[in-house]
């Protein structure tokens, strides 16, 4: 009898350590929601073909903004759940899923109104204004905009922009630095803005 008796304490006790846990973890906060639309070219921006400049950018941008426990980053993709759900709905106009993204639809940030299908609390869009490489290809230059967005609010949380370079042995390791220098410190100076954003906005700053 003692053995049994034990054999149901342990299982008790099993049982209430697991309930615990589940009940910690429901009430964790939810982690906000952080959309993001890549580095696109913007209209005076060039880039061959091969270089994949956008797909590279945007890959990396996205896999630097996931690192930490602050934000779940999902990328913008034609083929999410919600965005396809909305387009056999109809209530979502297909020619809205062609970048840029950046600009107004009617009274309504493009990038808001896509978030917002997302149903992510934040999104961020990188825009290319100027990028040029030197005849001999040994350096790269990009200058880029980041625009961040409060999704809820229906507004621009914050933007920033800055001229990044780097130099190579030639064309491709060139532009191969380049990017990871865009897309790192981009990521970077995107979650500094929107954490600040965040702070004033729960009256932390």
């Amino acid at each position: 009898m003692k053995g049994v008796s034990g054999t149901r304490r342990a299982s008790s006790f099993l049982v209430l350590l697991a309930l615990f846990l589940l009940s910690a973890f429901q009430q964790q906060p939810a982690k906000p929601v952080l959309a993001t639309f890549g580095i696109g070219l913007g209209e005076k921006a060039l880039a061959k073909a091969e270089w994949k400049f956008e797909q590279r950018a945007s890959d990396l941008f996205r896999k630097n903004l996931s690192e930490g426990e602050t934000y779940r980053v999902v990328p913008f993709s034609r083929t999410h759940p919600s965005v396809q759900r909305a387009l056999a709905e109809r209530t979502l106009p297909s020619e809205l899923l062609l970048p840029p993204f950046t600009g107004m639809v009617g009274q309504e940030f493009k990038v808001v109104k896509l978030a917002k299908v997302m149903r992510a609390d934040y999104a961020v869009s990188g825009t290319i204004d100027r990028l040029t490489v030197a005849g001999d290809g040994t350096k790269a230059t990009a200058v880029v905009i980041f625009e961040l967005y409060d999704v809820a609010k229906g507004k621009m949380a914050g933007t920033t922009g800055a001229t990044f370079e780097a130099s190579g042995e030639n064309e491709a390791t060139s532009v191969a630095k380049l990017i990871e220098e865009v897309a790192t410190k981009g990521a970077a100076e995107s979650k500094k803005l929107l954490d600040e954003y965040r702070a004033k906005a729960s009256g932390g700053g």
